[in-house]
């Protein structure tokens, strides 16, 4: 699977099941600063990304970094996938 169509499905997961009003969703919107709600928002994110992608998050990996766009995590979840 190619980062771009981990980035497509991660965005859709989040337009469809935690839409922020207002704030546009790009590959580069801030995810933590723009789009969570709250934590529960996270822990949806971290449950469609194990579902989806078959991967394990570890809690270290749940971190600034990673979650910071859909363009850091389809690279998290592109790594982890080839491990």
């Amino acid at each position: 699977m190619t980062r771009t169509e981990i980035a497509g499905r991660l965005k859709t997961f989040l337009e469809t099941e935690l839409y922020n009003q207002g704030v546009p969703l790009t590959e580069t919107t801030d995810l933590l600063e723009e789009w969570f709600v709250d934590s529960i928002g996270i822990i949806e994110t971290v449950l469609f990304i194990e579902t989806s992608f078959g991967i394990s998050v570890n809690r270290a990996d749940i971190n600034g970094a990673n979650f910071k766009s859909i363009a850091t995590l389809s690279e998290f979840v592109e790594q982890r996938l080839q491990a």
